[in-house]
C-alpha cells in the first residue's frame, strides 16, 4: 500500500472511531470497533501514551511483527520494535507530539526476527478503556526505501566512476543547466562543482557559444542524436574531443582534452612542411614504394619527372604506365633493400645522343620492430661531375704521357751530351770556360727532368 492509501485508511479509520465515540448506538459500539480495527489489512496497534505498553493490536501487525497477541499485549512495549539506535529519537519525538492527527514520517522497525524495515507512521491521540493511547497506522516502504537506497547507492557509485575517469564529463538539463560535472571536466575547464551546478552553461561560460559548441550541443538536444566533433575553448586555449548523447532530460558530454595531441599534430604539420620545403628545393629525386613497389611519398622533382615521362599527375600514375624495361633496375633494386640491403651504383645512360650519369642510392625502412616495411630512393644527375672527372683522367693521362717523354726522349740526348762533355778536355779547349757552364746546365736539366717524372709517378 502506497501512502496516499494509507492516508486514505487513516481517514477512514479516524471517521469510524469518531462516530462510534458519538454515543449512537453504543450497545453494539465495542464489537463494530473490534472487527473494524482487526480487519483492515493494514498494521495497526493502540499504546499506552505513557508507559509505551501496548493496549490492542490487529491482525495485521501480528503478521508484520511475528509476535502472537499475547506476546504484545503482556510483555511488550512501544520501544521494543525499534531498533536501540533508534529509541533516543523516537522518545524526543514523542514528547512534542501533539494530540491531532500525526504523519510521523519515516521510521525504522524492527521484527520479532530482528529484521529491520522502513515504515511510514500515521498516529492520533484516543481514549481506550479510559486511558491516554495512541491509535497508530503503519504502512511498510521498507522495498520503496531499499529500491531508493539501492537508487542512492548506484549513483553514488556511477558519481565515483565518473569521478574517477581521466576524461572529463558533464550533463545539462533541457535550459541548457549543469546537473553534475567531473572532476576531470572541474580541472580541464578551470571551475568548481559547487560554482557551476545548477548554473547555465552558455551563461558561466559565455565565449562557449562560438566555435562549434552551441549549434552542436543544441542539435543533440533537438534531434536526440549523438554528435562528436572536435573544437578549441578559446578563452582556455584547451582543444577537446567532443562526445554529446541525448539523455531523458537534456544532454550529457563526455570529452578528452587533446591539447597536446593537437601540439604534437600541429608540430609534425610544421616539420613535415619544413620537410618538404627542404626535400622539394633539390633538382634530386626522392620517392619511397611500399612492400608492393608502389609509389608512397615523392618529392616535387619526383613528381616532374613522373610527369615527363607518362604525362599522368600523382594522383593518376601507376607502375603500368612506365616502360618496363626503364624501370627493371629500380624493381630488381627494391628487392635487394626489402632484404636489408642499403647500397648506391652509378649507371650511364644515353639520352637524345647524349652521355647522362646518375647516381642512386636505396635504403631500407623499417618500422618500431625493425622489420623493413618500405623503401627510401635517391636519384641525382651527376653528369656534370661524372664528365669533370674524366676531364681530369684525361689530363692525368696526357700529363703521364709527357713525363714519359721526358724522362725517356728528352733525357736520352741529353745524357749523351754530359757523355760528351766529360770527354772534352777543358784545358786544351778554344771554349774551356763555356764547357764548365754548359756542363752545368745540363746537368740543372737533367735534375729538372727527374722532379717532373718524380711529380707524375703517383697520378691515377
Amino acid at each position: 500500500m502506497d501512502v496516499a492509501g494509507a492516508g486514505l485508511v487513516l481517514i477512514v479509520v479516524i471517521a469510524i472511531v469518531l462516530y462510534l465515540r458519538s454515543g449512537k448506538q453504543r450497545a453494539n459500539s465495542s464489537e463494530d470497533y473490534k472487527r473494524l480495527f482487526d480487519g483492515i489489512p493494514t498494521p495497526m496497534y493502540i499504546y499506552d501514551d505513557r508507559t509505551f505498553q501496548f493496549l490492542a493490536v490487529n491482525d495485521a501487525a501480528i503478521e508484520q511483527y511475528g509476535y502472537t497477541r499475547d506476546e504484545f499485549l503482556q510483555k511488550l512495549k512501544l520501544t521494543d520494535i525499534r531498533p536501540p539506535e533508534e529509541i533516543p529519537a523516537l522518545l524526543k519525538f514523542h514528547e512534542a507530539l501533539p494530540k491531532g492527527h500525526v504523519n510521523a514520517g519515516r521510521m525504522l522497525h524492527i521484527n520479532k526476527a530482528g529484521q529491520r524495515f522502513y515504515v511510514s507512521v500515521y498516529t492520533h491521540h484516543t481514549l481506550f478503556k479510559g486511558k491516554d493511547a495512541r491509535q497508530v497506522l503503519i504502512v511498510n516502504i521498507d522495498e520503496k526505501m531499499r529500491a531508493e537506497q539501492i537508487v542512492s547507492e548506484k549513483s553514488a557509485e556511477l558519481e565515483n566512476i565518473l569521478n574517477s575517469i581521466t576524461d572529463g564529463f558533464y550533463a545539462l538539463n533541457q535550459h541548457w543547466e549543469v546537473t553534475f560535472i567531473n572532476k576531470a571536466a572541474e580541472k580541464a575547464l578551470a571551475c568548481k562543482k559547487e560554482e557551476v551546478m545548477g548554473k547555465n552553461l552558455w551563461d558561466f561560460f559565455p565565449r562557449s557559444r562560438e566555435g562549434r559548441f552551441y549549434a552542436e550541443y543544441e542539435r543533440s538536444m533537438n534531434e536526440r542524436v549523438s554528435v562528436h566533433f572536435e573544437e578549441l575553448y578559446a578563452p582556455l586555449g584547451v582543444w577537446g574531443s567532443m562526445n554529446v548523447y541525448p539523455t531523458k532530460d537534456g544532454i550529457s558530454v563526455y570529452f578528452v582534452d587533446i591539447t597536446e595531441q593537437k601540439k604534437i599534430q600541429e608540430k609534425i604539420y610544421n616539420d613535415g612542411q619544413n620537410l618538404r620545403a627542404i626535400i622539394n628545393n633539390t633538382r634530386d629525386l626522392i620517392w619511397s614504394v611500399d612492400k608492393q613497389s608502389k609509389i608512397i611519398t615523392g618529392n616535387q622533382a619526383f613528381w616532374d619527372r613522373v610527369k615527363e615521362l607518362t604525362g599522368k599527375e600523382e594522383d593518376e600514375v601507376t607502375n603500368a604506365d612506365f616502360i618496363q624495361e626503364r624501370v627493371k633496375v629500380f624493381f630488381e633494386s627494391y628487392e635487394r633493400a626489402f632484404k636489408g640491403e642499403a647500397f648506391s651504383f652509378i649507371r650511364q645512360r644515353d639520352i637524345d645522343g647524349k652521355q647522362v650519369y646518375e647516381e642512386l642510392s636505396f635504403n631500407p625502412i623499417r618500422d618500431m620492430h625493425t622489420e623493413v616495411i618500405g623503401v627510401n630512393c635517391f636519384l641525382r644527375d651527376i653528369t656534370e661531375s661524372q664528365e669533370y672527372l674524366l676531364k681530369i683522367k684525361d689530363q692525368n693521362r696526357r700529363l703521364r704521357e709527357i713525363a714519359w717523354i721526358q724522362s725517356h726522349r728528352v733525357r736520352a740526348p741529353l745524357a749523351s751530351i754530359l757523355g760528351l762533355v766529360q770527354l772534352c778536355d777543358l784545358h786544351d779547349s778554344p771554349n774551356a770556360e763555356i764547357i764548365p757552364m754548359l756542363k752545368k746546365s745540363a746537368e740543372d736539366l737533367d735534375q729538372v727532368i727527374i722532379d717532373i717524372t718524380g711529380l707524375t709517378d703517383d697520378l691515377v
